[in-house]
């Protein structure tokens, strides 16, 4: 019987790799050279890009663990557009080893709360889930921290193309506090930063009412490179 039980959880593990497709056995949903081949980020704060010489971002640092180039952009659009939320699941496994990592490098406490960053009301109902909150959700699950939603999003354009100037000027007011927090130490959560005008947007509305130690976490974080 033993033999057969484990013969049986072996099999589990052999499955279409979400990335190349082919029968293999996975790790986290992947294939073990689609995932040796991820664009993986060191684990350290990326570096907040803007042209603005005096610009100072309201998040101490922001952390990812993918850099979105390919394959992982192809991957995402999966996550995001091609409904399949329960990717959800292995983008989390991965932010979370790289959030640890990075907190115990720079030897800083982890936040007390998580909070995802929200999808307008036509927007949502477009996408029929939010993929932020699902992977905020699920990286708390597996650090043990409370994921709260204290805040909610005014309906913007999509900032698909814009310029980073653009996204910001989109992005003012777009967000606001519904509820006060009697945290001291935030992670707000999205599925990509680009610019990181969502993140210093939502931050900004987080502390309206009073000072707040602010990371942004993300499953991929785009190149400088290129950044308009």
């Amino acid at each position: 019987m033993g033999r057969i039980i484990t013969g049986w959880r072996a099999l589990r593990k052999v499955g279409a790799c979400w990335l190349c497709q082919q029968y293999r056995e996975l790790h986290q949903g992947l294939c073990h050279i689609c995932m040796h081949d991820l664009p993986r980020l060191p684990p350290r704060s990326c570096q907040p890009y803007r042209q603005e010489a005096e610009f100072h971002s309201p998040c101490r640092m922001w952390i990812a663990a993918l850099s979105y180039e390919a394959p992982v952009d192809r991957w995402f659009q999966a996550y995001k557009y091609g409904h399949q939320p329960s990717l959800a699941n292995t983008f989390a496994q991965l932010l979370a080893a790289q959030v640890i990592t990075t907190y115990q490098a720079q030897g800083i406490y982890l936040p007390e709360a998580i909070v995802p960053i929200p999808l307008s009301t036509m927007r949502w109902f477009q996408r029929g889930y939010n993929q932020a909150e699902l992977l905020a959700q699920e990286v708390g699950r597996l650090l043990d921290i409370p994921v709260l939603f204290p805040l909610r999003r005014r309906y913007t354009r999509a900032s698909t193309g814009l310029h980073a100037l653009e996204r910001s000027l989109n992005l003012e007011r777009a967000f606001y506090l519904t509820q006060s927090l009697s945290v001291q130490r935030v992670a707000l959560v999205d599925d990509i930063i680009t610019s990181g005008a969502t993140m210093d947007a939502a931050a900004l509305a987080l502390t309206c009412e009073s000072p707040l130690l602010i990371d942004g976490w993300a499953l991929a974080y785009t190149p400088a490179v290129g950044k308009k």
